[in-house]
């Protein structure tokens, strides 16, 4: 069973600002969507035990933080460089109005081929799916696992995991009072309390 949990809201997520491989801090709204895991994973969980995975980046750690905090239901926790977010080099910190500006056209060519586009300095959702394929065959297929990530991240990983085409995944949302649990190939969306 895996489990796929993102990161609360950022001031960035606010802002309309790309992350990619940068960061900014959660909101108020973050803290709260990250508490409302932290109860959602207690009652989903009860006397199961996960072995934890978490991207690196600085929104990951403190909605992990605060997700896990005084969990029962966690043997490990470990960081992979893998499970960061879509790296977008030259586009991270910009919103679109920015982008547009800087990189005159480039959204538009995105729009024509989204999975294979690279922004400049940064990579595919193409390379994204390549380096979380390599992570999946890495992970004990034994163990319970427990995945704290981003938005581009949980929809490659259910991509992949669900064996689902690049323009169903790229329909996929995944809001941040949520986690989802696949298992056997079939996946359900878990709603959390926000109390």
């Amino acid at each position: 069973m895996i489990l796929i949990c993102r990161h609360g809201q950022t001031e960035w997520n606010l802002e309309g600002r790309l992350q990619g491989w940068l960061d900014s801090e959660l909101t108020e709204l973050g803290i709260t969507q990250a508490r409302a895991l932290q109860f959602g994973l207690k009652t989903f969980c009860r006397e199961k035990k996960f072995k934890v995975i978490c991207s690196p980046l600085g929104r990951v750690r403190s909605t992990a933080k605060i997700a896990l905090a005084d969990a029962r239901h966690v043997t490990e926790i470990t960081y992979d460089d893998r499970l960061k977010e879509h790296g977008i080099g030259a586009w991270e910190g910009l919103n679109t109005e920015e982008i547009e500006l800087r990189f005159p056209g480039m959204l538009k060519k995105k729009e024509k081929d989204s999975w294979n586009f690279q922004p400049p300095e940064g990579e595919s959702l193409a390379h994204l799916e390549g380096r979380l394929i390599a992570f999946l065959d890495d992970i004990d297929k034994s163990e319970d696992i427990l995945l704290f990530c981003h938005e581009m991240v949980s929809k490659t990983l259910r991509k992949i995991l669900l064996n689902l085409s690049q323009q169903q995944a790229l329909i996929l949302t995944h809001d941040q009072f949520s986690f989802f649990v696949i298992d056997n190939m079939k996946m359900h969306q878990y709603h959390c309390s926000p109390s």
